[in-house]
């Protein structure tokens, strides 16, 4: 799996403004529908919105990884967020969450989801893919950052 195949350099959000959840939501949600016409940012937003409400998606180190499964769409796609100061994101650490990723599945494949979801989760359990994500200048760097640590494991697998 490389996250290269589903989030583009156009999808890749470094100054997430704005301060609730919701918000941050939406923004990425319009990125996300800004690159895929098959997607509806609403639509999206009302899916991931929901699933926050079942329980927050914020796993504690300044990251949420915000999902949803919608029937648009025949494939996985991503967008990257990042909030400097850090968004309420009613993480178990109680810390605020920085770095985000969203991930949209379709309905179809949920194992495929699961796999995904997973494979973010490893890459941000490195510290120093986190920081290396916070220090970012550009989109482009962001996805050399992740593309370096998933060429890492797959060396030490």
């Amino acid at each position: 799996m490389r996250l290269a195949t589903i989030l583009e350099p156009g999808c890749v959000v470094l100054d997430l403004h704005g301060g609730s959840k919701r918000e941050a939501l939406a923004q990425l949600a319009a990125s996300i529908a800004s690159m895929r016409s098959d997607i509806d940012a609403a639509d999206l937003l009302d899916a991931l919105v929901k699933r926050e409400e079942a329980s927050s998606t914020a796993i504690a180190d300044g990251i949420a990884i915000p999902h949803a499964k919608v029937q648009q769409g025949a494939t996985v796609i991503s967008c990257f967020g990042r909030s400097r100061a850090g968004i309420d994101f009613e993480s178990v650490d109680g810390r605020p969450t920085q770095l985000f990723f969203v991930l949209v599945s379709p309905t179809a494949d949920p194992s495929l989801h699961v796999r995904w979801l997973a494979h973010i989760a490893g890459l941000l359990g490195n510290p120093a893919v986190r920081k290396a994500l916070l220090d970012a200048a550009t989109a482009e760097e962001v996805l050399e950052v992740l593309a370096r640590e998933e060429s890492a494991r797959e060396a030490r697998a």
